[in-house]
């Protein structure tokens, strides 16, 4: 992918991530920081999300790619959840962010997070 069209991913990304957080104001508490003049292996969007019964930290690279790290306080399922997505698009990232949330509100971890092992 050319320089600019993945800068323009990652501002399109960011601003995403930005508008979703604003739309959960009260229900989570979210922070944003970026964009970051990042390498190709250091982190362009960090948002960090905290709730009642989670802490996720979501971080998108040049890429596009996206690691999603969650600990989860569940009283049935709690430890920490890891995933990571490439070529990530806005509409995906939000479906992503969205599952977090319904992990907050009690529902199963998503399909694409897995437990990390203890060790």
């Amino acid at each position: 992918m050319p320089d600019g069209s993945r800068e323009s991913r990652d501002l399109e990304l960011g601003a995403a991530m930005r508008s979703w957080a604003q739309t959960r104001e009260g229900l989570l508490q979210t922070r944003l920081d970026g964009p970051f003049g990042a390498g190709e292996l250091e982190p362009t969007w960090i948002l960090t999300i905290s709730g009642e019964h989670l802490e996720a930290v979501i971080v998108l690279f040049h890429g596009p790619r996206v690691e999603v790290t969650v600990v989860w306080f569940s009283a049935k399922e709690d430890g920490v959840y890891s995933g990571r997505e490439a070529d990530i698009t806005p509409a995906r990232l939000a479906g992503m962010l969205e599952d977090v949330v319904a992990m907050e509100c009690g529902a199963a971890a998503p399909f694409w997070l897995r437990p990390v092992p203890e060790g």
